[in-house]
């Protein structure tokens, strides 16, 4: 039987590592995902008074409008005591026509006894102009998308990064690229450049975009096996501090404000910074220095730092067997994967995994929950503290999730949190309904309330099971050999959806109001019945025994399963890299 196995330990130094790892990337990656969310009407109405000012109409922001600043010499401080109230008629009187003059119309029915509204001279466009314009709707979504579309070329060059520079010394380098993000989204209010903002969310995109990769490989390798599933836990639950650290940083008290939303993309820098300066002291993955580099004595230091005890040649036995394995196999290829009969069930499990995750709308949720309360008749000043408690028990759930991971299983947790979800969304569409037929205004304040549970109940299914587990379980199904493709892959469809629904999501939700949920239900439906169908349980079982619970043809064609010393060990806690 051998020795017992040492009791994992959470090390001073595999904690350091984990949290700068987590917070320079997990973390910046969460921010990133929701800070467009809290500004959005604002960062809009900036964008509409830099596309009017490059036409030589000058506005200044007030009450979510624009207003002119002169009209015919008359000043801004003129204007400011001058600005009438439109009060709620139905007769319409147009001011005389000129220049900076809105001469729209209203309703044209006159009645005696209702009296005359005028159509303020000063109003170049209104809030509810700025929402409805298509082209500042389109070039928002394009802002919020383009993180999401770079994020996905950063993901294709991290394998490359990964095994060039290494886990570590790889999101040190690409760190540097969060500073230029950083002063773009700093200075866009400046320098009155919407593209300013539009580049920030690039750089954002390719360093999320490669550091997911680098980060989830990163803590699987440093992390003594019992404790693996827990410590690969703790980068949803840093995504999760992101965004509500983000949704606290954009209320209207702090940054979320004509002034201050500059800030929101600025603090960007701060994470990079701890990390530019910390992270290089943390160990290398060992795992990389050994299979990879060929430098047994550096994976020795790096693992007595991270473990705590000098006495670590187990360890180092089982990953010279797998530097032996590894250099007798060519490295697996994109065509490879797809072009292997065994693995086509295992492919498809995956790119479903992450297109259920994508398109079961936690993103629109997230990036664009404003909307969503808005559609719900929630007050404008409360809206910024509900996305604050969402995020917090998106927070608070994930949490939760760590030691249900192990305890219930990977197939329980991804099933029955779904439910929950396809259940919070019809909630929600209905209640939406009711609310803008008009026919339940006495129980408007009722009926949103039921749309704000609606809402988190959906998160707190996410973060249970469609937030961790793609990932997990995707590590799980696949061999050594086809793992990193395999996983590159399938994370390239999280992206692709991801920029798909962040792109064309406003416009849906325009075009079908409330009835977008329904989109969603029929999604998440459909992975559900896919799931029970052909994703098996991981929890506790081998490789080999995972590989003949999925390729059900082969087993019955008589092909035996390799079988060696690797796959036969349970696998537990998490990812086996």
């Amino acid at each position: 039987m051998g020795e017992p196995e040492r009791e994992a330990r959470l090390t001073p130094w595999l904690l350091v590592s984990i949290t700068l790892c987590v917070f320079g990337n997990s973390f910046l990656f969460g921010y990133n995902i929701a800070v467009v969310n809290s500004p959005a009407s604002i960062v809009k109405a900036f964008y509409q008074q830099t596309y009017l000012s490059r036409d030589g109409i000058e506005t200044v922001y007030k009450n979510k409008s624009l207003y002119y600043t002169s009209i015919d010499n008359v000043t801004t401080t003129t204007l400011a005591a001058n600005v009438k109230t439109t009060q709620k008629t139905t007769t319409v009187v147009i001011v005389p026509t000129g220049p900076g003059y809105n001469t729209s119309t209203n309703d044209t029915n006159t009645d005696d006894n209702k009296a005359p509204t005028v159509v303020d001279p000063y109003l170049a466009k209104s809030a509810d102009e700025i929402a409805d314009d298509n082209f500042i709707e389109l070039m928002w979504s394009i802002t919020v998308s383009l993180f999401v579309f770079f994020g996905m070329i950063g993901a294709f060059a991290s394998g490359k990064i990964a095994d060039t520079f290494g886990r570590k010394k790889g999101m040190v380098i690409i760190t540097f690229i969060m500073f230029i993000a950083a002063i773009f989204g700093g200075v866009a209010s400046v320098a009155k450049s919407p593209e300013c903002l539009m580049l920030s969310r690039v750089f954002v995109g390719l360093h999320n975009g490669v550091c997911v990769s680098l980060a989830s490989l990163y803590l699987a390798e440093i992390s003594p096996k019992k404790i693996r599933g827990a410590v690969g836990t703790c980068h949803q639950l840093f995504i999760t501090i992101g965004i509500l650290w983000s949704t606290i940083l954009g209320l209207r008290e702090l940054c979320g404000n004509w002034n201050g939303w500059p800030y929101l993309f600025a603090f960007n820098a701060l994470p990079a910074l701890v990390c530019l300066i910390l992270f290089p002291l943390c160990p290398e993955s060992p795992r990389y220095l050994l299979i990879k580099k060929n430098d047994e004595d550096g994976a020795k230091k790096a693992l007595i730092k991270l473990r705590g005890y000098n006495d670590v040649e187990d360890e180092l036995e089982e990953m010279r067997i797998e530097a032996r394995k590894a250099s007798s196999i060519e490295t697996f290829t994109i065509k490879q994967l797809l072009t292997t009969p065994e693995l086509k069930l295992p492919i498809i499990i995956a790119v479903i995994m992450q297109v259920a995750q994508q398109w079961s709308g936690i993103n629109a949720v997230m990036s664009f929950s404003s909307f969503i309360l808005e559609q719900a008749n929630v007050a404008d000043d409360s809206i910024p503290y509900v996305i604050v408690g969402q995020s917090t028990i998106n927070v608070l759930a994930t949490i939760v999730c760590v030691p249900l991971m192990e305890k219930l299983g990977r197939r329980p947790l991804l099933i029955f949190p779904m439910v929950g979800m396809v259940l919070s969304f019809v909630v929600l569409t209905i209640s939406l309904n009711l609310l803008q037929s008009g026919n339940f205004t006495e129980h408007k304040s009722t009926l949103a309330i039921i749309s704000i549970c609606a809402i988190l109940a959906y998160v707190i299914g996410f973060a249970v099971g469609l937030g961790p587990i793609p990932f997990i379980v995707v590590s799980e199904i696949f061999r050594q050999e086809p793992r990193a493709a395999a996983m590159s892959f399938s994370l390239a469809f999280n992206w692709i959806c991801n920029f798909v629904l962040q792109l064309t999501f406003r416009f849906i939700q325009k075009g079908i109001g409330s009835y977008t949920y329904l989109i969603f239900i029929v999604i998440l439906v459909a992975s559900i019945i896919f799931i029970v169908i052909f994703v098996p349980e991981t929890k506790n079982k081998t490789f080999d025994e995972v590989a003949q619970s999925i390729a059900f043809g082969r087993q019955n064609r008589g092909q035996p399963f390799r079988q060696d010393a690797e796959e036969m060990q349970p696998m537990g806690g998490g990812q086996k890299v």
